[in-house]
């Protein structure tokens, strides 16, 4: 009886040893996408003292060494926060030409709005704020964020050009530049008495008219 009971025994055990192991819930979830989502939330919420390979790691619900398979580092890490960025703001100035709320000819108004508003986004502060003050520290983030913004301005050139094509493309640089400048304002200067003095709506009146008076080929066919 002893001897059919541990033959029983040893026979459970090979079966548990040689059947596979499940993956856990948390790490069938670690894509890089949602390490991405993590990691930028972690940035925002906590702040980069405390952006770590293993708090996100605790964020996606899996281990240090699961998050290191896609990226090794704290730095690649930050990098792919960067780059998904990049990727999110290009799809949407893309979106802006394809569902119709920036076609030729139209007020380029609706573009200064568009920026604008998302730098008034508490997210969208705190996790420029970071980064600006990472960058002034660590070189390669810094050359992270200034290839972000050629590409970032340069998205927003073209969108320029396709919409006023008559007008010369170093003005509508020049144009880009001041939306940019307005916007990183906005996000330097959120939360402030200045901030608070000044409503959104005037803000986008303002870079509107300052827009209108250097080219005024923009503003030519604003509806009234």
């Amino acid at each position: 009886m002893n001897v059919k009971k541990q033959k029983r025994r040893n026979s459970v055990r090979k079966q548990e040893s040689t059947t596979p192991k499940r993956a856990s819930k948390g790490s069938l979830q670690a894509t890089p996408e949602r390490i991405l989502d993590c990691a930028r939330d972690v940035l925002i919420r906590q702040g980069y003292a405390k952006f770590t390979t293993r708090s996100v790691a605790a964020a996606v619900g899996i281990s240090p060494g699961n998050l290191a398979y896609h990226f090794p580092s704290k730095q690649k890490l930050l990098q792919g926060v960067v780059n998904r960025m990049v990727a999110d703001y290009s799809g949407q100035f893309e979106a802006l030409l394809t569902e119709g709320e920036l076609q030729p000819g139209q007020d380029v108004r609706t573009l200064v709005r568009w920026l604008l508003t998302d730098t008034v986004r508490e997210e969208t502060v705190r996790v420029f704020r970071e980064l600006w003050a990472i960058s002034l520290h660590d070189e390669s983030t810094r050359t992270a964020i200034d290839n972000m913004y050629d590409e970032l301005m340069a998205g927003v050139t073209e969108l320029l050009k396709r919409s006023y094509p008559n007008v010369e493309v170093r003005k509508l640089q020049e144009v880009v530049q001041l939306i940019a400048f307005a916007s990183e304002g906005s996000i330097a200067l959120y939360g402030t008495r200045f901030d608070r003095a000044v409503s959104h709506e005037q803000m986008i009146d303002v870079i509107t008219q300052l827009i209108d008076l250097y080219v005024p080929e923009l503003g030519a066919n604003r509806s009234k």
